[in-house]
């Protein structure tokens, strides 16, 4: 309620960056909204979270595909703000009360979490948009794309982190309950 009361604003300096911005979101919440269905175990909110999940992937192709107009037309430009925009992401929901409570709940329950994040949404859009593969960037672009690898490389990281700790987690409820 408090998202809805207060809306969302991301306060990107730019078209790029405000498009890179949704392109990645609209990719999370289809993904999220899509889990939660399952997650739910009804059949009725199952149907209607597949049906906001396929609204959200047409939002998500129009972003994305604009993006990749604007890397052909400006690919410095672009790859720019992709990179800013990975580094800075946050869910829309992020200024709610007690949202990493909630997210942290929302990742042991698998609906979305670091693994997703890594490698159901950013790796599947830059590699629709050939991010390490461009050629012709100039030197600042070549530096952000440096970092995006290192980033995601955190990530991988962060997420085998994540896995084990659930992994360890389960294990020893198993055994207690065993």
């Amino acid at each position: 309620m408090t998202q809805l009361e207060t809306g969302y604003d991301h306060d990107s300096p730019d078209t790029l960056h405000g498009l890179a911005y949704v392109a990645f979101q609209e990719l999370a919440t289809r993904i999220a909204h899509r889990n939660t269905g399952r997650y739910s175990d009804d059949p009725v909110a199952d149907r209607i979270m597949i049906r906001i999940a396929a609204d959200e992937n047409l939002h998500m192709v129009f972003y994305r595909d604009i993006l990749s107009a604007a890397l052909e037309i400006e690919p410095s430009a672009a790859v720019q703000a992709i990179v800013d925009e990975v580094l800075a992401f946050k869910m829309p929901g992020a200024g709610i009360p007690g949202f990493i409570r909630k997210a942290a709940r929302i990742a042991e329950a698998g609906i979305y979490d670091l693994r997703v994040h890594r490698d159901d949404v950013l790796m599947p859009i830059l590699k629709h948009w050939r991010i390490f593969e461009l050629s012709g960037l100039d030197a600042a672009a070549e530096a952000a794309r440096r970092r995006l690898a290192e980033h995601l490389d955190m990530l991988e990281v962060a997420a085998r982190k994540f896995e084990a700790r659930i992994a360890g987690s389960t294990a020893a409820r198993i055994a207690r309950a065993g």
